[in-house]
């Protein structure tokens, strides 16, 4: 047992590096039994796959291609179903199998007798030679021998233009090795994993060991038999198997185009913040709310940040929860507009409107309403100020895209505070303007004077507001330091809607790497509005989302490097519920399942409205 230790620690290691630096492509994908697709070669070779298989029978002097003799028939021959449309590749392709020189090899796996009907795959190669030897063609198809091949001490009699499948336990002498295109065994003689969950420790050492000891012979390494599903191409990734097979092109060229996507690794860590709890729950009066909105934010997103952050998480640091149902008045799954104008107004809308109902009649924004009580509010985002969800606490559109509407309506809004991008949008002597209406304008953060007592404006650049992999920085954060000072400083209470707006865009793109930065980014701020309520014991926090984007499942993850693979179900919204967690005075409010417009009804009741 001690000379096993540092033997699996090695392969771990490994297989460890492998799965951080390679980069796979469709040219290791390998469409395993390729001839029983509905378009043999055509489904592969339309994604780049660069192996295709094909098993061959001779009979009566054709080779046909089938699993089993019983499956032949006249018109499944290898010539029809296999040479001839290479032909036709490199005549579309200007003399390559490929437009972007993806290299193809085809796997003929000899199912009859085999010097036969080798002897009868040579003849039928020749007048297509120059589009299967490589010695003459760079470009050509390399054709890789399985099944009934000839002894290995044979191999020298053979066509050069012919390689060889090889066997990991087979020793090749140097002068053949160069003859092996790879090496190849069954995955069942290593586990009878179902490709659903992962392997048992034991079986991924067994299957760890074997490929990399095809990788010390110098040899690609390639299973069949694997399970054709998602969580075992990535586990074959992960070790380093060179060649992946699949039942499911589609399914494999889906993980493979989009594996950078869907990987988040090494991302910056932040410190969470622990809350003393003095007020949580407790029925006094709230004298702020702080509203705290992940744009397409789903409970997989919270942890996919939980993970990266390495197992911890302001957010989940806070005891009351919910869960918010958040259709629109007219879909399934809501879009921001309608879902912030749920929380914006108490009232469930259609789809693209802003502070309207679903018969297109304005209804108040719970800013207008407190601003009346004398309480000022503020919004933070980190996108254009006229977004959709930051437009649902001032504004009232049919049309989430009127932003001239939307601007108009912010000026003239109750707003005492608004913080985001948009600047480029705005008219060159808006500034000038705003200050003689004694509204304070900055185009800054670091100019932004939080001792002034007037409406101010904080309208960035869009480059400023941009996303955290373009260098945003701590913009949300301390963005979201400078409103507490401005908004408590009145003394009468606030309420303040700060949006991490760029979760939905990493949902939107189905980049997780994407998400998760603005999810850290996101749960660090909320960190800066728990430290606020535990000093100032009168605040309420709470945090939630408009809706799901993009359907994120995690595949796989380790909590304690940070690393996690996801994938995603759409582009789109979803229907999905999202969390509600609440923190502070009257934060038991928020538990239980309920629709997202009551979040506006229990904030008006922890100002006592």
């Amino acid at each position: 047992m001690k000379k096993l230790v540092p033997v699996l620690s090695g392969i771990l290691l490994t297989v460890q590096v492998q799965a951080q630096s390679r980069q796979y492509t469709t040219a290791q994908a390998h469409s395993h039994n390729d001839y029983e697709r509905s378009t043999p070669f055509y489904a592969a070779a339309a994604l780049r796959f660069g192996s295709i298989e094909a098993d061959i029978h001779l009979k009566d002097s054709i080779l046909y291609v089938a699993h089993d003799s019983k499956d032949i028939q006249p018109f499944r021959t290898f010539k029809e179903l296999y040479i001839l449309p290479v032909v036709r590749q490199f005549a579309l392709n200007n003399g390559k199998v490929y437009t972007d020189g993806t290299p193809l090899q085809l796997l003929v796996d000899i199912k009859t007798e085999g010097k036969p009907t080798l002897q009868a795959l040579q003849a039928l190669l020749q007048p297509y030679r120059q589009y299967f030897d490589r010695s003459v063609n760079p470009n050509a198809v390399r054709i890789v021998l399985s099944g009934n091949i000839p002894a290995t001490a044979d191999w020298l009699q053979y066509d050069p233009l012919f390689f060889f499948d090889g066997r990991p336990d087979s020793v090749y002498p140097a002068a053949l090795k160069s003859r092996v295109a790879m090496v190849s065994t069954d995955f069942h003689r290593f586990s009878q994993w179902n490709g659903k969950g992962t392997l048992l420790p034991a079986e991924q050492t067994k299957v760890a060991a074997v490929v990399q000891k095809a990788h010390e012979q110098g040899f690609l390494f390639r299973f069949w038999g694997a399970p054709s599903s998602r969580s075992c191409y990535y586990k074959l990734m992960d070790l380093g198997v060179d060649v992946i097979g699949t039942d499911h092109p589609e399914e494999l060229y889906d993980v493979i185009h989009h594996t950078n996507k869907t990987t988040a690794r090494q991302l910056p860590v932040h410190e969470v913040y622990t809350p003393t709890y003095v007020a949580d729950a407790t029925q006094v009066k709230s004298k702020n709310v702080i509203l705290m909105i992940g744009d397409g934010t789903g409970l997989a997103q919270m942890f996919a940040g939980y993970t990266a952050n390495k197992g911890d998480l302001n957010i989940f640091r806070m005891r009351q929860l919910g869960l918010s149902k958040t259709q629109s008045s007219d879909n399934y799954h809501t879009d921001s507009a309608a879902g912030g104008s749920a929380m914006g107004t108490g009232t469930k809308t259609n789809n693209r409107e802003i502070g309207m109902d679903n018969t297109y009649v304005s209804v108040p924004v719970l800013p207008e309403l407190l601003a009346a009580k004398g309480i000022p509010s503020g919004v933070i985002v980190t996108e254009e100020i006229t977004g959709a969800t930051p437009a649902s606490f001032y504004g009232h559109t049919a049309d989430r895209d009127n932003t001239a509407t939307l601007a108009s309506q912010l000026l003239n809004s109750p707003l005492q505070l608004a913080v985001g991008g948009g600047k480029e949008e705005l008219e060159q002597d808006l500034g000038a303007r705003l200050q003689q209406a004694g509204v304070q304008f900055y185009d800054n953060l670091d100019s932004w004077n939080t001792a002034v007592k007037n409406r101010t404006l904080v309208i960035l650049s869009n480059k400023a507001v941009g996303s955290m992999r373009e260098g945003r920085g701590n913009y949300l954060k301390q963005a979201l330091k400078k409103a507490l000072q401005q908004l408590s400083a009145s003394g009468k209470g606030f309420f303040l809607m700060v949006e991490g707006s760029r979760i939905d865009h990493g949902g939107h793109f189905n980049d997780l790497d994407y998400l998760v930065r603005e999810m850290l980014d996101f749960d660090d701020a909320v960190g800066t509005a728990l430290r606020f309520a535990d000093e100032n014991k009168q605040t309420t926090v709470i945090v939630t989302a408009d809706h799901e984007t993009g359907g994120l499942a995690l595949m796989d993850g380790d909590i304690a490097t940070g690393q996690l693979r996801g994938h995603f179900a759409t582009n789109d919204h979803t229907g999905i519920p999202v969390m509600v967690f609440a923190y502070g005075p009257n934060s038991g409010l928020f538990r239980g399942v309920y629709e997202n417009n009551e979040i506006f009804k229990k904030m008006q009741r922890c100002f006592g409205l």
